[in-house]
């Protein structure tokens, strides 16, 4: 069975579906979307996809489509999911689940009312280094976690897409948040939140989220925008975990891969989506690939339940409320 996919949204990581859902065998893409007629031409052109809409209810409608991945805003969500659930077409959606607990609560509702194959994207469950740190603690090889640490930074230029629009705990903090609940397998129980503001955005640019587990484990996730445009790498990340048995650290993708070229130094991503003859390999191929075949068996997705996605959106909620209130938050 070939499973022909359309795409909704295409920012940069729709584009980026568009890359990896190429590489997978049995898998086509046979439609794309955008709000803008220009960018979806231009993607279909790219691409060699045979359909293009700008209408979101007309690419959901499509027979010939069998799934859909939603890759739009951050704040815009809740119409593709819908509209793709009515249809009834299995869904792959781009993390956040949402911005607000509300909006989370009426996208589960549709996909659960309208019985569709649904899963958000937190790509770093599929990181081979991160699922290597799970299945060692789920061995015994960690022994207890005393604590983790994630740092993801973007450049300044970001802080133009999301700052206005999304808080960095939500944007990107949400991706360490889940990874942390899922490799340590415990609750949050307490959460508070930092922020510090040098840029003049709705949303603070630097943002901390400290956390403490239901065994005692802490867990820091640092976020923020201030990386100069310059900056090598499209992102700073690191996660640490420290324990009884090990020390781990993982560095972000690239980091030990660097080319010294006219244009000055770069670090390629070799982990997530680098891109090999006009596909993306990588993370967020496995992704993809693994919800494909969820759509083939008819089964849905047990790598991220639709419930984690949405617990990882109310901690960072309740760190940015923490740091307005100046009040550490139980959960």
């Amino acid at each position: 069975m070939v499973v022909r996919f359309g795409v909704i949204g295409l920012g940069d990581f729709g584009e980026r579906h568009v890359q990896a859902l190429r590489a997978i065998r049995d898998v086509e893409v046979v439609a794309v979307c955008s709000r803008s007629r220009n960018r979806a031409e231009e993607v279909a052109r790219l691409y060699g996809v045979k359909k293009w809409y700008t209408d979101r209810e007309k690419i959901v409608r499509d027979e010939e489509i069998d799934a859909v991945t939603v890759a739009t805003a951050d704040d815009d969500h809740v119409e593709p999911v819908i509209l793709a659930a009515e249809a009834g077409k299995p869904i792959l959606l781009e993390k956040p689940i949402a911005t607000t607990l509300e909006d989370a609560d009426v996208i589960i509702s549709a996909v659960k009312r309208h019985g569709v194959i649904f899963m958000v994207g937190h790509v770093l469950r599929f990181d081979r280094r991160y699922r290597l740190l799970k299945k060692m603690r789920e061995e015994g090889e960690t022994g207890k976690i005393g604590s983790m640490y994630a740092r993801r930074l973007g450049r300044r230029r970001a802080a133009d897409i999301y700052l206005n629009r999304v808080s960095p705990p939500v944007q990107t903090g949400v991706h360490d948040i889940d990874i942390m609940r899922w490799i340590c397998g415990r609750e949050v129980s307490q959460v508070s939140g930092f922020a510090a503001r040098r840029l003049n955005y709705r949303f603070p640019d630097v943002f901390w989220t400290i956390m403490k587990f239901t065994d005692n484990e802490l867990g820091i996730v640092e976020n923020g925008f201030l990386l100069s445009d310059n900056y090598p790498h499209f992102i700073d990340s690191m996660f640490s975990l420290i324990s009884e048995k090990i020390t781990a650290h993982i560095h972000t993708p690239g980091e030990f891969f660097t080319v010294y070229g006219t244009r000055g130094v770069d670090k390629p991503d070799v982990t997530y989506w680098p891109r090999m003859d006009g596909y993306a390999e990588g993370a967020l191929r496995d992704e993809l690939d693994y919800f494909a075949k969820c759509v083939i068996t008819g089964e849905q997705p047990q790598l991220i339940p639709i419930e984690d996605a949405k617990r990882a959106l109310e901690i960072a909620l309740k760190a940015m409320e923490s740091a307005e209130k100046g009040a550490t938050m139980t959960l």
